[in-house]
């Protein structure tokens, strides 16, 4: 990794001008023709015309939750006594989501009841990590060992591992964390959280070089400009009109729980029949995924070792204010993620500070400042039409950039198929 460096091009240059891959199979996701309220809208009718129907009101519930209407959630499914499991699941996630220590609370009841009703050790494993953040959010000594039995039943589950991750470099324990990411890992489990966690192990018991090279970044990145979409005479054209439709788009919300951003405009589910040349765009960036994943074989990376045979390219955007920007994070459910850059101020694209970019490095609030400036920080400058692939686990945040204008991005994950 280049540390503290600026990059404007690719950053594996083999990934460029090849065939795409007959061997990975990426889809995109459909075009919405419903927004998020017309959807609730008429689940709730659904759901009046049959009262009894649970499966009509799952279905209520979890638009209800996507849209942050966590009380609702509360009302609908607390007075059901039939609730299925998976149901249970989405009122112990309103109930965590409302952030107090009543919900907390709740959460450790209602996840005890689900351990007993579970009929897989992945679905036991689920409930345990949930509770397990309850109980890290009322201080309680029996998180650990509640993440630590959630990973036994399920090495593979997501939640549990970046929990007990966080709970035990919190406690200063990294070698620990090293070691139980190696006994996953050994397990056969791979994925974003699972990485990052043991980047930030590796990097916090002086083995920075491994800590790198399982980042991988500097290997398995690439950034390059988008090839021209047919019918526009400009990359410039194309991003106008793509950023009119993002910004009059229906869905378009301020802010949104549970995510990294901060003081954001977002949109959950930009490919619609409202913002077609979103469309455009995720065939084109398909196109320089599967290049790029043509690109990286004969490459010998744990990464690489967990590639999906299938995907499918989930997108969402991000408009930023002048105060807007993005938390250290990672992406858990994607095995690559990658954004595209709609509409960059002109003061960013040709400044020299760090507003308005991204930067690749570790959290200082995990690693501390010392580790997190070992480690370096990879800064990239967008421009508009640009492109950035990266893989999932690898840590980036943004900054806020001050302006005026707004900066316009399409984000965007694999999720493995």
């Amino acid at each position: 990794m280049a540390h503290g460096k600026s990059h404007q091009t690719g950053c594996n240059p083999r990934a460029r001008g090849i065939a795409v891959s007959a061997q990975f199979d990426l889809k995109v996701e459909s075009a919405k023709r419903l927004n998020a309220r017309q959807e609730v809208l008429l689940a709730r009718e659904a759901l009046a015309r049959n009262p009894d129907s649970a499966l009509m009101r799952a279905r209520l519930a979890g638009l209800l939750n996507l849209s942050d209407s966590f009380e609702a959630v509360i009302e609908l499914l607390e007075p059901a006594r039939d609730r299925s499991f998976g149901e249970t699941m989405v009122l112990l996630f309103a109930y965590l989501s409302v952030e107090t220590d009543e919900g907390n609370r709740k959460v450790l009841h209602l996840a005890a009841e689900m351990v007993e009703q579970a009929e897989s050790d992945a679905a036991r494993a689920a409930a345990l990590a949930e509770m397990g953040k309850a109980q890290v959010r009322l201080g309680m000594a029996e998180a650990e060992s509640n993440l630590v039995r959630a990973l036994a039943l399920d090495p593979h589950n997501k939640n549990a591992c970046k929990r007990l991750a966080a709970l035990l470099l919190g406690q200063g324990e990294a070698q620990r964390v090293v070691d139980f990411t190696g006994n996953l890992i050994a397990q056969g489990a791979g994925h974003s959280r699972l990485f990052a966690a043991r980047v930030m192990g590796l990097a916090l018991t002086g083995r920075m070089d491994e800590a790198r090279a399982l980042d991988g970044l500097s290997q398995l990145c690439h950034r390059a400009m988008l090839p021209l979409p047919e019918g526009f005479a400009s990359l410039a054209d194309f991003n106008r009109e793509l950023a009119s439709q993002l910004l009059n788009h229906p869905e378009l919300r301020y802010e949104r729980y549970g995510t990294a951003s901060e003081l954001t405009w977002r949109i959950d589910s930009p490919q619609s029949v409202h913002a077609p040349l979103v469309g455009v765009l995720l065939a084109k960036l398909r196109e320089v995924i599967a290049s790029h994943v043509d690109s990286l074989a004969g490459i010998d990376h744990p990464w690489l070792r967990i590639r999906p045979d299938a995907g499918k390219l989930h997108c969402w955007s991000v408009i930023t204010d002048d105060d807007g920007y993005e938390t250290w994070h990672v992406h858990q459910f994607g095995w690559m993620s990658g954004t595209y850059y709609v509409q960059i101020p002109d003061q960013i694209a040709n400044g020299n500070g760090e507003g308005g970019c991204l930067a690749h490095g570790l959290p200082e609030e995990l690693v501390g400042d010392e580790i997190a400036r070992a480690f370096g920080q990879d800064f990239v400058r967008p421009q508009a039409g640009m492109l950035s692939l990266f893989p999932s686990h690898c840590y980036h945040r943004t900054f806020p950039h001050l302006l005026s204008e707004r900066r316009i991005c399409v984000a965007f994950d694999i999720w493995p198929d």
